[in-house]
């Protein structure tokens, strides 16, 4: 995805340790979403099938890669905090998303809920998609192009202050 940003001849050229830091989460997120591949396509195989597995793992893959890209991933320079910021926004949307329509699909199954039109399932199709779209927005452009980053710096610099 980064590959052709971070190379030598590239008309924006970037610092060794900045494009690295980028290819690295770049390379994470995408290790991240190819993980679910094989279980996904076992799992519409097989003729067991529970109401509690269809989201709850990439909830917790989510939860995982977070985790992961603070935990092993060393950040050093600013862009790779601003993408980092991005994937943590996006990743965290996406796994509160999950968990919702696990909770929702556990109270239909339970009938505590009726089955049907929701606005929620709406909700939750494009607020996926949309946040891996900016996901991968911010680690092609490496801009802060809706400004979460630059609020998120002034807010924590107001509770900073004495």
């Amino acid at each position: 995805m980064n590959f052709v940003r971070t190379s030598r001849g590239s008309c924006y050229p970037l610092k060794k340790e900045q494009a690295h830091e980028v290819l690295i989460l770049s390379l994470v997120m995408s290790v991240s979403y190819a993980i679910p591949m094989p279980f996904d396509y076992i799992y519409w195989l097989s003729e067991e099938r529970s109401v509690y597995i269809p989201n709850t793992p990439y909830m917790v893959l989510d939860i995982l890669t977070i985790l992961f890209i603070y935990s092993f991933v060393k950040i050093g320079t600013s862009l790779g905090e601003l993408c980092r910021f991005y994937l943590t926004v996006g990743l965290g949307v996406n796994a509160s998303l999950f968990f919702l329509l696990q909770l929702d699909l556990l109270l239909i199954h339970e009938g505590l809920k009726e089955s049907g039109f929701w606005w929620f399932w709406t909700v939750f199709s494009y607020g996926i998609n949309g946040s891996d779209l900016i996901m991968v927005l911010v680690l092609v452009v490496q801009k802060d192009f809706l400004g979460w980053y630059k609020l998120s710096e002034k807010i924590k610099g107001a509770y900073s202050r004495p």
